[in-house]
Formats: C-alpha cells, structure tokens, sequence
C-alpha cells in the first residue's frame, strides 16, 4: 500500500494531472490531496508576542461595515513589535489620517496578503523606506507599493511596532488576511489564530423580536415589530415566549460573542435559522470581498439603530442583496403561519470554536386584532431601489443611481429659503447621490470661502464642492438637510509642548494641537529653519508631533513655523523658536 501511494505522487508530481479512479483507488487519491495541501498551506506565526485576545473579530456588526480582520489586545500599549508570522516582501504601505492609519501589507508564496492597521511605526529597513518617501514627497500621507521581494522578510523578522493610528478607538493590531489575486477578505481564525484564542463561551442573546412582515400580518395583536421574552432550559437551550399570529412573520435578534478572559462584545461567526427544520436564511463569516461590507446597513434593522444604536439583525429581507456570506430560501427569510397550523423557529449561534446558543420559538395561529396597527409610511415619491432618478426643485438638483437603496420607500423632498430638505436620515444609502445647487441668483458673499454641508441635527458637516460656475455639486451617502454655508475662520494651532526660547536639550520631539471647526483641516506643514519637517497627525487627538531623529533639528537655535489649511483655504501659521544642545 505504501509503495503505491509513493507512485500516486510521483506521477501527480510528474504529469501534473487530474486522475479519474474508482472507489478503491480514490482512497488513496484523497489522502494524497490532504498531503500536498498541508505541504502548500502556509503556517502562521502569530504577529504578536504576547496572548492574544480579540477586541473585535471578523464579520463584526460595524457603524458603517462589516470587520474586515481581527482586532488583537495590545495590553493597552503602544510600541509593541510586530512580527512577520511568515516569508514574504512588503507589497504596499500606507500611511493615513484616516482608516488603518499607518498600515503595512506584506505578501506570502502561498497566494495570501496579510495586513497589519494602526501601526505606531515601522521597523528596520522599512521605516527607512518610509521616512525618505515622507520627505521626498514632503507628504504625512504616503503609499507606496514596493517591487517585487524589494523588501523581503522573514518569518519572525520585526516589521513594525503597534499604535493606534487612524481611525482605532484605542491601542491595538488590525491584523487581516486577504486572497493576494482577488483581494477577498478571510477570517484570520482559519488560517491558524483560532489555536491561539481560548475560547469556551457560547453566543450571547441581548434580545429578540418578532417581525410581521406581510401587510396583512401580526404577532401578539401588534402589526409592529415587538420584543419577546425567552427562558433557559435544563439542556442550556432557550425558549422564547409563544408568538400568536398570521400571516408573513420572521425575526430579528441581537447578539454578541466574547472568549475566555475576554469582556468585548464581539460578532457572532454563523446564525442558522429554520422553521418546523426546514432552513430559512443563515450565514457564515469565512470570506467576503470588500464591496459587501457595506451590507451591514442592510442585515440590520437600521432604523431601530439609529434611534438606540442596538444592531438587530433581521432574519430575512425585503429585497435580495448580494452578501455573499448569507444563504436565504424562495421565501427570503419569511414564513406564513395558516390557520390550524403550529411551528417552531430555532436560531441556532455558533462560534468558530463551535460554542453554540440555541434558542426555539413557538409560533401558532390567531386570528385576533391587531392592537397596535403599522404607521402607513408617507412619502411625495415613490421610489424602486432598482431604477435611476432625477428629481429637481426650486433650482436644486438631486440625482440617485440606481442599487443607491437596499429596499424601497417612499421618499420627501423639498427645498425652502435655500435649504435642501432631502428625507430623513432613517434609510441606509448604499450608493452616493449627487447634489447640485445652481447659485446664480443666490446671495453669497464669499463664494471662495462658500460650500454646501450638512446641517440637521445641529451638524455643519464639510463636503468637497465642485464649483462649475453657478452650478455646485457634491456626492453624499446621506439623507439630511443641505444648504450652502461660508468658513472665513482660519484654523488655530496651539498648545505648544514648550515655550518660545526654550532650551530641548533632552527632550525628543516637540508638538502641538491644531482644530478647525467648519470645513475642517486639509493640509498640515511644519517647517525647522526653513526646511520641511515631518509632522505626525492624529485627528482624534488633534495633536501634531514632530520627533528629533528625523535629523532636522540642529545645535543651537531653532525656528518652528506651524502652517496649517483648512479645505477653503484658510490658513492659520504659528511661528516660535527653540534651542537645542
């Protein structure tokens, strides 16, 4: 048997061929397959040399996305060294204000790209890298997409040091594996990092509802959604209690998942739905590409969102959307209860350590009054999510794509003194709308310093305006209240980490706080003795930072010119002095 085996590899080895064989010899065809994929999966160190626990995991519920990695505690530090978990080159590095921050990616022989957000700085011949393109670009915000093996590494080799730039809520590694071809996202706890979690503990229920959805449905004498309360039984399971209704009904839940020595409410890696055992709609968080994250706007109840920030997904939909993750029947999610008939829905919750909650919910049929009727939704338009308009009033234009909206709706407009009155906030936009404003006849008395924002619920949000003579547009995601408004204020830059004159002998960087309140800030640039100094820029902080081994500072005095722009043009400059032994 042996022997034969090593004569089934040598001539897939040497024919490169795909065999077609009987029973018998499929055996040992099947076992030849499971070698050669374990000699070609790559095996991954961790990035860390520390345990790892997750603040936030893959397919996490986010504000606007779906995670696309996993988050991993750094002790609420920073400068903790990141290795390289594997051989590979750098294949691109980033540097941002905003998203991943500082951020490296590094491609490996196996076909996959890991990524590596939030980084406080770089390690070795890479930062040197970076520091020169910094200041030949005289640029804080940087890419640059190396050649091939450039800059290689090697498995166990420090790259870079953990942050907390961008747009991180606090410090910790971003880390991501992505499919280098196709630049799909994959769930890091396949490709090794589930061995390194401990985790026992099962999904967590904070809360379900029942969903009539049809028009002439109801649950518990409401036509509107309603919460639904649940006990756990000797087996550990949970038995919602009965739901009395007719017609189309499903669900929504609202869940979370943590691991041991873990308090973060992380998302759940698979939901699976069914009613009397037939399967409804599931999914499970493996891969998706990145064009789907935005679908978290519609997996959940987005209006309850807005109005207590709670993520209940719902358990079917109105109209399909393609989240690659989720696998839905005919009847999207739904099922009619009839009249004499009873059933039983279960959602089953599982983590990728296979921990599972199970909860049953008892449906029969009642023909009783609804108490509480749905609020018939008013709109002036009728809109197909499925269609492309044009709509224009009072010499504003508002153009939609169409796939802009998950579901449709109807929709208001209207324009009064100037002010664009586009709908309420309450529907999720997956596509940008453009809004253009024609201004001639309009009072504007500094139209260089002029843009159209944001402006209901007290905001005065900035937007890029394109100015085609009379005709200003910008692209939004947004539904709102817009109109035209002037920043004539320049931008402060303050808070000094040192008084003009003194002496910094032993200090090893200087830094400062820069705010602007309207357009916000566009540019920063800092300047010692007239020539260009790097200045790092955290906008959660507003802080701005310029280290010394950058080289830029001499013995002696130093002159320090702050210019900062915001995005109309106003400028705000700072100038001061300081001397260095």
């Amino acid at each position: 048997m042996l022997f034969f085996i090593k004569v089934l590899c040598n001539l897939a080895e040497k024919f490169k061929v795909i065999m077609k064989v009987n029973l018998l010899t499929g055996v040992f065809i099947s076992a030849f397959s499971t070698i050669v994929h374990a000699q070609s999966q790559e095996v991954f160190n961790s990035p860390l040399n520390i345990s790892i626990h997750a603040s936030g995991n893959f397919g996490e519920l986010r504000g606007t996305h779906f995670h696309t990695g996993l988050d991993i505690k750094t002790q609420q530090r920073i400068g903790l060294p990141v290795y390289a978990p594997a051989d590979g080159f750098v294949s691109r590095i980033k540097v941002s204000t905003w998203g991943y921050g500082k951020a490296l990616y590094i491609d490996h022989p196996n076909g996959q790209t890991t990524v590596y957000g939030h980084l406080d700085s770089y390690a070795g011949d890479i930062a040197k890298l970076v520091l020169d393109r910094h200041y030949s670009e005289n640029n804080f915000e940087i890419e640059i997409f190396p050649r091939k093996n450039e800059l290689a590494v090697k498995k166990g080799q420090i790259i870079a040091y953990t942050g907390n730039t961008g747009g991180s809520g606090g410090p910790h590694l971003h880390y991501e594996f992505r499919d280098t071809k196709t630049q799909n996202i994959i769930n890091p706890l396949r490709e090794g990092l589930d061995k390194l979690l401990t985790d026992t503990q099962a999904p967590t229920i904070n809360g379900l509802y029942v969903y009539p959805v049809g028009s002439d449905a109801s649950a518990n004498e409401n036509e509107t959604p309603t919460q639904l309360s649940y006990v756990t039984q000797k087996d550990g399971s949970l038995l919602a209690s009965p739901v009395k209704g007719r017609g189309d009904l499903s669900f929504g839940i609202d869940i979370h998942d943590t691991a041991n020595f873990n308090t973060n409410k992380n998302g759940v890696y698979m939901v699976e739905t069914s009613v009397n055992g037939k399967p409804l709609f599931s999914y499970k968080f493996d891969l998706f590409s990145f064009n789907e994250t935005g679908f978290v706007n519609a997996l959940v109840d987005y209006e309850r969102y807005l109005s207590t920030k709670k993520k209940v997904q719902r358990l079917f939909y109105d109209k399909p959307y393609a989240l690659s993750v989720l696998t839905v029947d005919a009847n999207k999610g739904v099922f009619n209860v009839k009249s004499g008939q009873n059933y039983n829905y279960t959602i089953v919750l599982s983590d990728y350590h296979g921990n599972k909650t199970t909860i049953k919910i008892p449906v029969e049929y009642s023909s009783a009054v609804a108490k509480t009727k749905k609020t018939i939704p008013t709109g002036e338009y009728k809109i197909n999510s499925d269609r492309d308009y044009i709509f224009e009033k009072n010499k504003v234009t508002v153009s939609i794509p169409a796939k802009a909206f998950y579901n449709d709706f109807l929709m208001d407009m209207s324009v009064d003194n100037e002010v664009l009155k586009l709908h309420k906030p309450v529907v999720p936009v997956a596509k940008s709308m453009s809004i253009t404003f024609d201004t001639s006849g309009m009072t504007i008395a500094n139209r260089d310093k002029s843009f159209i924002a944001r402006v209901d619920g007290g905001k005065r949000d900035y937007f890029k305006t394109t100015k085609k003579g009379n005709l200003w547009t910008i692209y939004t995601k947004s539904f709102g209240d817009y109109k035209i408004i002037a920043d004539e204020n320049a931008p402060t830059i303050d808070k000094a980490s040192f008084t003009e004159g003194q002496w910094l002998s032993n200090e090893s960087e200087i830094s400062f706080l820069v705010r602007d309140d309207i357009s916000g800030i566009d540019t920063i640039n800092g300047y010692i003795n007239g020539n260009w100094i790097l200045l790092d820029f955290d906008y959660k902080t507003r802080k701005i930072l310029h280290k010394f081994s950058d080289g830029k500072v001499v013995s002696g005095r130093n002159d320090v010119v702050i210019k900062v722009k915001d995005n109309v043009g106003n400028e705000g400059v700072y100038e001061s002095h300081f001397f260095r032994g």
